[in-house]
């Protein structure tokens, strides 16, 4: 959290008794952050590897084309033909692929917004715990400065032995 305790407060002494939970939820933080992360850098593969195949087709697409005009020998042309029903095949695997990816993208979003809320309830929590550290300090403090005045006082109102002897 981004407010902090005054400096009338010693927190050394401060123990988060959750804080082995909270830095597990750290961790899992983490591992979404990572897991997420790699299923992006997945999907940017995989879309790259798409925007290439669609290209190669359709420039493969055009070179078949203009060959028609040539009237080529059936056989070649149909090897053409078999090319390119190849490049859509590997383009409709690749969009498939893309479209899983997203899918699984937004799930490690989700996974990773979870994570997060966890971990900043179990900071505010902490937080919270030592602002109610902090003020039972100031309250002992205060408590044991009250006691030192009265103790300080009772000594100044007590006569010292010399003025009992006078009276």
């Amino acid at each position: 959290m981004s407010s902090s305790l005054p400096s009338d407060v010693d927190a050394r002494a401060f123990v988060y008794t959750l804080e082995p939970i909270r830095q597990r939820q750290q961790w899992r933080l983490d591992k979404a952050q990572a897991a997420l992360s790699r299923a992006q850098a997945e999907l940017a593969e995989t879309e790259t590897a798409l925007m290439q195949v669609l290209e190669a087709l359709e420039e493969y697409a055009r070179h078949v084309s203009s060959q028609l005009a040539l009237r080529l020998d059936p056989v070649t042309h149909r090897l053409g033909l078999a090319r390119l029903s190849r490049f859509r095949e590997k383009a409709k695997q690749l969009e498939e692929s893309r479209l899983r990816l997203r899918d699984r993208c937004e799930a490690q979003r989700q996974t990773l917004l979870s994570e997060r809320v966890r971990l900043d309830g179990l900071d505010r929590h902490k937080h919270d715990a030592l602002t109610q550290y902090a003020a039972e300090m100031r309250h002992l403090s205060l408590n044991e400065r009250d006691r030192d005045w009265l103790g300080r006082r009772n000594i100044r109102l007590a006569p010292t032995p010399f003025e009992e002897r006078r009276t």
